[in-house]
């Protein structure tokens, strides 16, 4: 959600977009900083709805982005009352390196997930009855693959590397979420016993622990748990507090700018948390540690180096080991706005980002290498 990279003064409003400052660096050429130099390719702007980010792939390929009006807030949390968002479709493009190519758009009524792999992205489906179904597009053909399709609430469901889907799943009149595990098309639950919520989960890096929010009577916390069983989850699960005025708004907003892809980074989690006012990593051994800097958005640049948004620009600074004391150095400014920056690798045999920045209900995409 783009409304959740304006700053931490109102949890999970969804405002739409965010003006930029009146001064900013040109967007195209060479840009020299004081100690790295950036070759800045804007690849065209992309309507949007003002609130949600767009999904990229993981090799960087393929960008949906959900257009028209967006989701009210019960079908955005899968809350009862949702409905479908007939106003709302998603288009598809692929990235090349010198612009962006519209592939196609969905109809209406569809809700665009949280997670992508190279094949297609998740999309979520509102059904007349009340029940969600979870389903994937095809980057190629454009046609849906159903996943999960039964009369149950389905929803915030992503990916993990080797293609395990984990969801969260409730009864149509049930007010709590289980969290859902399927791989090999086995499904694993862990129960929230009708008391407690389990909401937007995703799978660290290799697969080992799977994360969400845990929610039951407003104490909201961070979970993890051994997906390789639903015993194994229900033994292992290990949670963090984050606090006792909590919903499913706030885990929305904690979690929606990072998104999945770069919400995970090897076994941690990484997350924007209210308590240190910026992102924090997360796992159930070495806890809560804050990436400094009042940082709203990270992306990885290559093993020493990392783009943040933080002060309503986008840098580009050394990594900060956990434990070592925060460089007084702020990094290169990349641009002197707002941006979201997502990681690519390397790029023409140089290490490079993406930036997503939005200017109202639509979305600028700038390719980014660091020379």
């Amino acid at each position: 959600m783009i409304a959740a990279c304006a700053g931490p003064s109102k949890p999970g409003a969804r405002t739409a977009g965010t003006t930029p400052p009146p001064e900013r660096q040109p967007l195209t050429g060479t840009i020299v900083g004081s100690a790295l130099s950036f070759d800045l390719r804007p690849l065209g702007s992309v309507a949007g709805d003002g609130v949600t980010l767009p999904l990229l792939s993981p090799d960087g390929r393929h960008m949906a982005v959900q257009t028209g009006t967006a989701p009210d807030l019960a079908t955005a949390l899968a809350r009862p009352g949702q409905r479908m968002p007939l106003a709302s479709r998603i288009a598809m493009y692929r990235l090349e390196p010198r612009g962006l190519v519209r592939l196609g758009e969905t109809d209406g009524g569809v809700v665009l997930g949280r997670s992508a792999d190279n094949r297609g992205f998740l999309v979520e489906s509102v059904r007349p009855d009340g029940a969600r179904w979870i389903g994937r597009i095809d980057w190629s053909s454009r046609e849906t693959e159903w996943l999960v399709q039964d009369g149950r609430v389905n929803a915030f469901a992503s990916l993990g590397a080797d293609g395990t889907l984990v969801y969260s799943s409730r009864e149509l009149r049930d007010g709590y979420f289980d969290l859902v595990v399927r791989k090999d098309g086995t499904p694993r639950r862990l129960s929230g016993n009708g008391t407690r919520s389990y909401l937007l989960p995703c799978l660290s890096g290799d697969g080992s622990r799977v994360f969400a929010f845990s929610l039951r009577d407003g104490i909201l916390e961070l979970a993890s748990a051994d997906p390789a069983s639903a015993e194994s989850m229900e033994q292992s699960i290990v949670r963090a507090f984050v606090t006792d005025r909590g919903n499913d708004e706030l885990a929305l907003f904690m979690s929606s700018a990072q998104g999945v892809r770069d919400g995970v980074d090897g076994k941690d989690w990484l997350l924007y948390h209210r308590s240190v006012s910026s992102l924090a990593r997360w796992n159930a051994v070495d806890g809560l540690r804050t990436i400094p800097g009042g940082v709203l958005a990270r992306a990885t640049v290559d093993a020493g180096r990392e783009a943040v948004l933080a002060g309503g620009k986008v840098r580009v600074r050394a990594v900060v080991a956990d434990g070592a004391e925060p460089s007084l150095d702020p990094g290169t400014v990349v641009i002197e706005q707002l941006g979201v920056p997502r990681a690519l690798g390397v790029v023409e045999d140089k290490p490079a980002i993406l930036l997503f920045a939005p200017e109202g209900n639509a979305v600028r995409v700038l390719l980014v290498r660091i020379l």
